[in-house]
C-alpha cells in the first residue's frame, strides 16, 4: 500500500494547528505520516502545545515538527516539507495542507479511492462550511470550446457532472506523487507566500501530469472575508480580492508577473501587456473593494516591476 504524508505549515496560528491536528486524526484512512513546518521561532512556546496535543492523538514521535531557520512563508516552508517527506518519511504521496484547512473524516480516503494513474495528481474539492460548502474560491475547469479551452466555476452549479472533474492544476489539498517531484522539482522558496499556488502545479503540468478534483473529497477551507470582485475580458477571467493585506497583495501580484516571465521568457512585448492590463483590472478592483489608496497603488507598481524583472524582492 502506498504511503501518504501530510504536510502544513505553522506560523502563529496555534488553535487552527491544534485544530487541523484534531481533523487529521478523525481520518477514516489516516495519512502515514505528518509534517507540521514550523515557521516560528524555535522557543515559541506554542511549540510545546502543539506537541503534546500530537503524541496524545497520534504517538510519540509520529508527527515530524520542521524546525525552519527563518519564516520561509508558505512556500519556503511547504517546499522543505515536500522534500522531507520524500526524502526522509520514504512517502509515495504528499498531501498539501495548511493550517486553516480542515479535512473532513472521509477527505483523504476518498482522495485514495480515486483511480490512481501514473501521471495524475488527485485534489480535493476546497468548499467553505461557513458559506454552505460552496467553492472557497474559483476552480478552473474544461472550457466549452478550442477557443476558451479552461473556465473558472465560482459556484458548485457550475461544476461539470461526475465525481472526477478535470482541473488545470491546484495546491491546496492536492496530492502530489513522488514522481512529480522527481519530475518538476519543489516550489520555489522566495515565492514565500501567494505564489506556489500557481508555480508549482505549472511546473507539474510541464512535467507531463494532469490534475483532477475529486468532488466527494471535501476540504474546508474559509473563503476571503468579502466577495471576489470579478472581471470577464477577452475570455480571460480576473479576480479581485478585496480587504487583503498590504504585504499579501505585494507577494501575489509580484509573483504573479515573476510566473509570467518564467512562461514566457522571450515575449517581452505580450508580458509588458499582460503586466499592463493587470495593472488596469488591480486598480478597477480596488475602487470597486473600497482599497485605492496612494500605498497600494505604489505597491502594486513595485511588485509588477520586480515580478517583470524576475526580482523576488521581499514586502
Amino acid at each position: 500500500m502506498s504511503k501518504t504524508c501530510a504536510i502544513f505549515t505553522h506560523f502563529c496560528g496555534l488553535q487552527r494547528t491544534l485544530t487541523c491536528l484534531r481533523r487529521l486524526a478523525q481520518q477514516t484512512r489516516p495519512a502515514d505520516g505528518i509534517v507540521v513546518i514550523n515557521n516560528s521561532a524555535a522557543d515559541n512556546p506554542d511549540l510545546a502545545e502543539i506537541r503534546a496535543l500530537a503524541d496524545e492523538l497520534f504517538g510519540a514521535g509520529f508527527v515530524r515538527i520542521l524546525q525552519m531557520e527563518a519564516n520561509l512563508g508558505n512556500a519556503g516552508g511547504c517546499a522543505r516539507g515536500i522534500q522531507y517527506a520524500f526524502e526522509t518519511e520514504g512517502a509515495d504521496y504528499v498531501w498539501i495542507l495548511d493550517d486553516d484547512s480542515w479535512p473532513r473524516p472521509h477527505t483523504l480516503e476518498r482522495l485514495l479511492a480515486a483511480p490512481e494513474e501514473e501521471d495524475l495528481v488527485r485534489m480535493s474539492l476546497v468548499v467553505d462550511p461557513a458559506k454552505g460548502d460552496e467553492l472557497s474560491w474559483p476552480l478552473t475547469i474544461p472550457g466549452s470550446s478550442a477557443a476558451r479551452p479552461w473556465d473558472n466555476a465560482t459556484v458548485r452549479a457550475e461544476l461539470p457532472e461526475g465525481n472526477l472533474i478535470p482541473s488545470r492544476g491546484g495546491w491546496l489539498g492536492a496530492l502530489y506523487p513522488r514522481a512529480a517531484w522527481q519530475k518538476a522539482g519543489l516550489p520555489t522558496e522566495a515565492l514565500f507566500i501567494r505564489g506556489e499556488d500557481e508555480e508549482y502545479p505549472w511546473k507539474v503540468r510541464n512535467a507531463g501530469f494532469r490534475f483532477v478534483t475529486v468532488r466527494d473529497s471535501e476540504l474546508e477551507h474559509p473563503s476571503s472575508a468579502r466577495p471576489l470582485i470579478h472581471y470577464r475580458v477577452g475570455g480571460k477571467h480576473f479576480f479581485y480580492e478585496p480587504g487583503l493585506p498590504i504585504s499579501r497583495v505585494y507577494y501575489k501580484v509580484r509573483n504573479w508577473a515573476w510566473l509570467q516571465r518564467l512562461q514566457r521568457p522571450h515575449r517581452y512585448a505580450l508580458r509588458f501587456a499582460a503586466c499592463m492590463a493587470y495593472l488596469v483590472l488591480c486598480c478597477n478592483g480596488m475602487l470597486a473593494g473600497g482599497d485605492f489608496r496612494l500605498r497600494h497603488v505604489y505597491t502594486l507598481l513595485r511588485a509588477l516591476h520586480n515580478g517583470f524583472y524576475g526580482k523576488l524582492r521581499p514586502y
